[in-house]
C-alpha cells in the first residue's frame, strides 16, 4: 500500500493537468484514510477482548458487592 501511495505521490508530483492532480490527491487521501481505518481496526480488535475482561471483572464484583 506503502508503494502505491508513493507512485501516485510520484505521478501526482509530475501531473501539470489540475483535473488529473486533484484526482490523484484524492487517491492518495483516500489511501491514507485507508490505511488509517485499518489500523483503527486492528487496534480496536487487539483491545476489544482485553476491555470485555475487565468490564466482566468489574460486574462480577459489583454483583458480588451487592450480594
Amino acid at each position: 500500500m506503502f508503494q502505491e501511495i508513493e507512485a501516485l505521490q510520484a505521478k501526482l508530483n509530475e501531473t501539470v493537468d489540475e483535473d488529473e492532480q486533484r484526482a490523484l490527491e484524492e487517491d492518495v487521501t483516500g489511501k491514507i484514510l485507508w490505511l488509517c481505518w485499518c489500523g483503527i481496526c486492528a487496534e480496536v480488535e487487539e483491545l476489544l477482548p482485553e476491555v470485555l475482561d475487565y468490564l466482566q471483572r468489574e460486574a462480577n464484583m459489583l454483583v458480588r458487592d451487592h450480594a
